[in-house]
């Protein structure tokens, strides 16, 4: 079943006029009359002609001028446009059950499934997603490794962003649970907070690229490009920022042997208990947030050089 949000979006693409996949159909004769089948579109169908039954309203994540709308809320022109719309079909005449399901099969095998990203740019519009989508393309993460060619392609990049955006908002956060309610709570972003978060997260680069200039390879070739890592230090960092601590305070030679002795300590099988439990914490439920709340804890303590880890 479609979520609502999936529903709306499709209706905006209508409105747009941005081509949909081609619906497939069987078509048999019985009786002297015509009967057809939905082979592939059931959904889309459906959701269209709920639209039409006044079933539901165009609201957020839609942010177009038709916003608050009911299908009957449409004047005229409005109406004919829509209903105007084209959407292409393939039919299979007198198709046998065996070629029905031979053409489901080869529809649906061959055809790559979204990513949850990929149906998040297509329902979530908005700021946030554009957001998302700018700083993930920041030149700090093509220089640390962050991110593959296949996240880069798949829009994994942004999401993994969308994750620490949503950390920056409202404290961390179990991996991708609550990732669409940021997009939807964000499609419109008051523009005084979205530039205080994203200079937040320019902060945190900052301060990243003056930690790692002087290391052979950068943060590339250390453990804290894994993503694990870079989410519970990039946090660790934010927070001590707004509880008002600067990189200075500490020397920073100093602060970059403890990280190189973490790089090469943290490891599952390390003698020191609390390297070891980091290490695990990275494998077994990484991105839970108890998980990343821990890791970020512990990086907090070592980047202030508070003695005592807060367990």
């Amino acid at each position: 079943m479609w979520a609502q949000s999936a529903k709306i979006m499709l209706i905006d693409s209508i409105l747009s006029d941005i081509p949909l996949p081609k619906i497939f159909l069987a078509k048999t004769i019985k009786g002297g009359s015509v009967h057809r089948v939905v082979i592939d579109g059931q959904q889309r169908i459906s959701a269209i002609l709920a639209f039409l039954r006044d079933q539901f309203i165009l609201e957020p994540p839609y942010s177009g001028p038709f916003l608050g709308k009911r299908f009957s809320d449409f004047n005229e022109t409005e109406t004919d446009n829509f209903l105007r719309y084209r959407i292409d079909f393939n039919e299979a005449d007198n198709p046998s059950d065996r070629e029905v399901r031979d053409v489901y099969m080869r529809v649906n095998k061959y055809t790559v499934p979204l990513t949850r990203q990929e149906l998040r740019r297509a329902d979530f519009p908005g700021d946030f997603l554009d957001v998302a989508e700018e700083l993930s393309v920041s030149e700090f993460f093509e220089e640390a490794g962050v991110f593959t060619a296949t996240d880069r392609r798949r829009y994994a990049d942004a999401e993994y962003i969308s994750e620490i955006l949503a950390a920056l908002i409202d404290g961390v956060q179990d991996k991708k649970n609550r990732l669409d309610e940021f997009y939807i709570a964000h499609t419109t972003w008051a523009l005084e907070s979205r530039k205080a978060i994203v200079a937040r997260f320019g902060n945190v680069l900052a301060d990243l690229a003056k930690i790692f200039a002087e290391w052979q390879g950068g943060i590339k070739g250390t453990r804290f490009r894994q993503k694990a890592d870079f989410y519970s230090l990039f946090v660790a960092i934010d927070e001590l920022q707004q509880e008002g601590h600067r990189l200075d305070e500490k020397p920073l030679e100093a602060l970059v042997q403890d990280l190189r002795g973490l790089d090469y300590g943290i490891r599952p099988e390390a003698e020191v208990d609390i390297l070891s439990e980091y290490a695990i914490k990275c494998v077994s439920q990484a991105n839970s947030a108890s998980s990343r709340r821990w890791r970020a804890d512990f990086l907090k303590a070592i980047l202030a050089h508070i003695s005592q880890v807060r367990r």
